[in-house]
C-alpha cells in the first residue's frame, strides 16, 4: 500500500494543528539510539524526491517495544497531519502489533469529532507499509535457545499468512541471496509496495542509474524469490515506464 492521505479540505481544525505543530517530525540516529540503550529501525517508502516520500525511524528497545518514534517527508497539508498522526501510533506498540491503519490516524487527528478528516477510501484498514518495513528491519538481540526446546513448526504456506510476515520473508530473502550480490557493485534495492502477487522494487546507488540493473538482475530478483518463498511474485521497478519488463 502506498502511504498516502488525501481529504476533501485541509482546512479543518485537525488538520491546521496538526500541520502547524507537528509533534514526530524530526530523525533519529544510530547513537541517539543506542544512548538509551535501544536499537534503531529505520525505513523510508515512496519514490524519492516525491512529496509522498517518508523515512521512519522507530527507537526499540530490547523487548521489541517501540519507545520514540520520528519521521521525516517533504509532504505538506493533510498528508503530512497522516505521516505525524501515524507515528505517534507507533510509540508504545511492539513490533508484532506494528498495523497502524489510516482509520487509526484519522480517529487520532479529529481527537472524538464526528467527521472524518482523511478521505477513508477501500484500504483504510491496510496498515502503512512503511511500518511494516521498519518493523522487519528492526534488529532485536536473539534470545539463546533452549536446546531441550520442542522443534518449531514448519511455516505457514504463504496464503495462510499477513503482510507483516510476507515482508518479513521477502526481505530475508534480499538480505541473504540479492542485496550482497548488488552490494559488490555499489547498489541497493529497497522495498517499495506489495500488493497481492506484484513486489513493487527500487534500485538506489549504482543500481539506480545502470540500465543493465533493471534487464540483467531484475529476473533473478524474481526467480530467487519465487524459488525460496514457494510463491508467484512478479516483480517490478517502480518509476520505470518500459512495458519490456512490465513495469509502471
Amino acid at each position: 500500500m502506498i502511504l498516502s492521505a488525501t481529504s476533501p479540505s485541509d482546512d479543518s481544525p485537525a488538520i491546521r494543528s496538526r500541520v502547524a505543530h507537528p509533534r514526530c517530525a524530526g530523525a533519529f540516529t544510530e547513537a541517539e539510539a543506542q544512548a538509551r540503550g535501544c536499537t534503531l529501525a529505520r525505513a523510508d517508502h515512496g519514490a524519492v524526491g516525491s512529496p509522498e516520500h517518508i523515512e521512519l525511524f522507530l527507537v526499540v528497545d530490547s523487548g521489541g517495544t517501540i519507545r520514540d518514534a520520528r519521521f521525516r517527508s517533504g509532504a505538506g497539508g493533510v498528508l503530512l497531519a497522516a505521516y505525524d498522526a501515524m507515528t505517534e501510533l507507533c510509540i508504545g506498540k511492539t513490533l508484532t502489533t506494528l498495523a497502524i491503519t489510516p482509520r487509526q490516524a484519522d480517529a487520532l487527528l479529529r481527537q472524538g469529532g464526528s467527521e472524518p478528516v482523511l478521505a477513508l477510501g477501500d484500504d483504510a484498514d491496510t496498515p502503512y507499509y512503511v511500518c511494516t518495513k521498519a518493523a522487519e528491519r528492526a534488529k532485536i538481540p536473539a534470545k539463546t535457545a533452549d536446546p531441550a526446546a520442542p522443534a518449531a513448526p514448519a511455516p505457514a504456506p504463504w496464503t495462510g499468512i499477513g503482510l507483516f510476515e510476507k515482508v518479513r520473508r521477502i526481505e530475508g530473502i534480499l538480505d541473504q541471496h540479492i542485496r550482497p550480490a548488488l552490494a559488490s557493485d555499489g547498489g541497493g534495492l529497497d522495498l517499495v509496495d506489495l500488493k497481492g502477487d506484484e513486489l513493487m522494487v527500487q534500485y538506489h546507488g549504482a543500481c539506480g542509474s545502470c540500465s543493465s540493473s533493471i534487464g540483467g538482475t531484475l529476473q533473478f530478483i524474481q526467480d530467487s524469490l519465487n524459488n525460496h518463498l514457494g510463491t508467484t511474485l512478479q516483480v517490478k521497478v517502480a518509476g520505470v515506464e518500459s512495458p519490456e519488463f512490465g513495469m509502471t
